[in-house]
């Protein structure tokens, strides 16, 4: 009896002690489109540093999932403590649900944390700000630069070279149909693949100058502007676009095509490297990378320069006020963004570092080594992608649908543009 008393006693005390430490552990719950996969070996290396800390990631697909959910959330105060964010008009969307992190940034990494931000973040990470409000509501994780990539193999059995002209362009697009495959996969029912190909345009007319429109320094009207609107409108007449483009999504759609091999082209970003971490099954065009590269959009017309390096944040996040009254949410956010966290996911290739001095590890080919190494050298030179104010960015949208339909001229689209500018400066 006595033996089987220090027994059961035994087993009591380890259970009373199993759950003492599970009632103490701490959870954070985080929204994001980041890649399930790759978060879910962030957040394993994080668990594993803070035992006592369990983390909930909730994933959605970008557009319109994700954008939903967060409208949803916040009009019912219900947000998780840690939102995937991106710069400027989505991050103004919810500033007012985001806690500033410039203190809790510099308890944790120093009083000069941002100088190990890259440039052209640094700039993002601000933008759309009131007057007067240098508080910083997003933290970036990782950084893009964006690009047109292409299917070599595709371009060698074609015997297509890679364009240097829009002639070439659009003999490429051409031979890829003749050959039964998408020229270039645009996902134009996704207002930020849309955006994201107007930005290569109009900065081939004169760099920066969305970033002047979009801070009332130059009219959306300009020349360049509505050059760069029609060049736009001749992506979809000029066949450059798979027909039906205007009803298609990116992702999941285009992105499967495109990795299946069925698609020539596509204007993504050095995210794209990610494709050759993820597990089996992987087509021949995807494994190692060994079937894709990338080149900047050729010029449109004579006189005008190749799109230069677009980019920037890719994705950060903020912490919510609901996050900011649990420390361990900002403990997760800083190992995400320039820690652990952070490390698993450039170990998967995701993307580029937001922050300086970390690069990825692991079992990476010459190849991605290569194309890495030119995204980030490109990087500090970068135009500006994002947009300050969200009612801009939906006009913008709205003007590229519009124009691309049939159903706006170049000029009237972008004097609608022009108006939601004013509205949102208070002119």
């Amino acid at each position: 009896m006595r033996g089987k008393f220090f027994l059961s006693a035994g087993i009591l005390a380890f259970a009373l002690s199993t759950l003492s430490a599970f009632a103490q552990q701490k959870e954070v719950t985080v929204w994001s489109w980041f890649v399930q996969s790759t978060m879910q070996k962030s957040i394993d290396a994080f668990q594993k540093a803070h035992p006592d800390i369990k983390v909930t990631y909730t994933y959605y697909n970008y557009s319109p999932e994700y954008i939903t959910a967060l409208k949803a959330a916040a009009a019912s105060d219900s947000l998780p403590d840690v939102i995937g964010l991106q710069p400027g008009s989505l991050t103004q969307q919810y500033r007012d649900n985001l806690e500033p992190i410039d203190q809790l940034a510099a308890k944790a990494w120093g009083d000069g944390w941002q100088d190990k931000v890259f440039p052209v973040n640094r700039r993002q990470m601000q933008m759309g700000n009131p007057p007067g409000d240098k508080n910083n509501y997003i933290v970036p994780q990782e950084s893009q630069v964006l690009c047109i990539w292409y299917n070599r193999k595709l371009f060698d059995q074609l015997k297509i070279s890679v364009p240097k002209t829009y002639a070439d362009l659009k003999a490429a697009a051409k031979a890829l149909t003749d050959g039964g495959y998408i020229p270039m996969f645009q996902g134009a029912a996704d207002g930020w693949q849309n955006e994201n190909v107007f930005l290569m345009l109009a900065n081939q007319f004169s760099a920066g100058i969305v970033d002047k429109a979009q801070a009332g320094q130059a009219p959306w009207t300009s020349p360049e502007l509505v050059s760069a609107m029609k060049a736009w409108k001749g992506l979809f007449d000029d066949a450059i676009f798979q027909q039906g483009a205007l009803g298609a999504h990116a992702y999941p759609t285009g992105a499967q095509l495109f990795a299946q091999g069925r698609v020539g082209m596509m204007a993504l970003g050095s995210w794209w490297m990610q494709e050759s971490k993820f597990p089996p099954p992987l087509s021949e065009f995807v494994q190692n990378m060994d079937g894709f590269d990338f080149f900047y959009l050729p010029p449109v017309k004579d006189g005008v320069s190749a799109s230069p390096p677009v980019g920037g944040i890719d994705i950060g996040y903020g912490l919510t006020k609901n996050g900011a009254k649990h420390p361990e949410s900002w403990t997760f956010l800083a190992e995400l963004t320039n820690g652990v966290g952070l490390q698993e996911a450039l170990n998967d290739l995701n993307d580029l570092p937001a922050f300086s001095g970390h690069e990825p590890k692991g079992d990476i080919t010459d190849h991605v080594k290569e194309m890495s190494a030119r995204f980030m050298a490109d990087l500090p030179k970068a135009e500006n992608q994002r947009f300050a104010s969200p009612a801009v960015s939906e006009a913008l949208d709205n003007a590229l649908a519009g124009v691309a339909a049939g159903s706006l001229e170049p000029e009237a689209a972008l004097a609608s543009v022009q108006a939601a500018t004013d509205k949102a400066l208070g002119k």
